[in-house]
């Protein structure tokens, strides 16, 4: 039998998450507090997942920059909402920047 009923409006509760990949943890040295990586790239795209609703996907490629070799990559998923607020704190701290008499 094939049910016409609507889709059920059920979703899991939306979240603005990053993920870093399991390989991250051996990059970190264990007398070290963290590992400075150089950003390579940022990929995105819109989406809306069918159990969280609409949302912005980031992919950030990052890589080693002293002799381990290595590049990972970074997930983000924020709300569009979360989405618009990174995009005016990051316009707004770059014009900031970018300013002449900006205090060193």
């Amino acid at each position: 039998m094939i049910s016409t009923a609507a889709p059920s409006k059920f979703r899991l509760a939306r979240r603005n998450t990053m993920a870093f990949p399991r390989e991250l943890r051996s990059a970190i040295p264990e007398l070290h507090d963290g590992r400075v990586l150089e950003l390579d790239s940022i990929e995105g795209h819109a989406a809306d997942v069918v159990l969280r609703g609409p949302e912005v996907q980031l992919k950030f490629l990052v890589k080693e920059t002293g002799q381990l070799k290595g590049e990972f990559e970074v997930l983000m998923n924020l709300q569009p909402e979360a989405a618009h607020a990174l995009a005016a704190t990051l316009s707004e701290l770059a014009k900031l920047a970018e300013e002449p008499s900006r205090p060193q």
